[in-house]
């Protein structure tokens, strides 16, 4: 093999190995970073031991203590809107919500959907935080 051939050859390999290193890093950041994908319509599901009305009004008390904001709400349809600027870390993102509380026995037990429409790594964080605080606020109404 004469000098231009491996010259030619180690390019090649240089190219191929430096294409495979970019959509590497391309790959890290599109799935580390908050905000690079965008949320499809999923909702994630939790199911507390309270009477609906208990649930119904601990959800609107959430949506406030995250800094959140009710815009839309029937009690008879089990359905909550809302809105605001969600912020984790040093990430802030606008959001909307709605959240779906029903029945689901007499024990009583009440299931409640949230479906956030926010970048994919915020909808997680918004969904985690949500439940959480649902239930410190909930644990005061017994």
């Amino acid at each position: 093999m004469g000098r231009n051939a491996c010259r030619q050859s180690r390019c090649r390999v240089g190219a191929t190995v430096g294409k495979l290193v970019f959509m590497l890093v391309a790959l890290t950041v599109a799935f580390s970073v908050p905000g690079a994908a965008k949320d499809k319509d999923e909702g994630s599901t939790q199911i507390y031991q309270h009477t609906y009305d208990e649930v119904f009004q601990a959800s609107q008390e959430t949506i406030e203590r995250m800094g959140l904001f009710v815009t839309n709400k029937d009690k008879d349809k089990g359905m909550i809107s809302g809105k605001g600027d969600f912020t984790v870390q040093a990430w802030t993102k606008k959001c909307t919500f709605d959240i779906y509380i029903e029945t689901i026995s007499t024990k009583p037990e009440t299931r409640v959907t949230i479906k956030p429409k926010i970048a994919l790594g915020y909808a997680h964080n918004l969904t985690t935080r949500f439940f959480g605080e649902l239930q410190k606020v909930l644990s005061t109404y017994r």
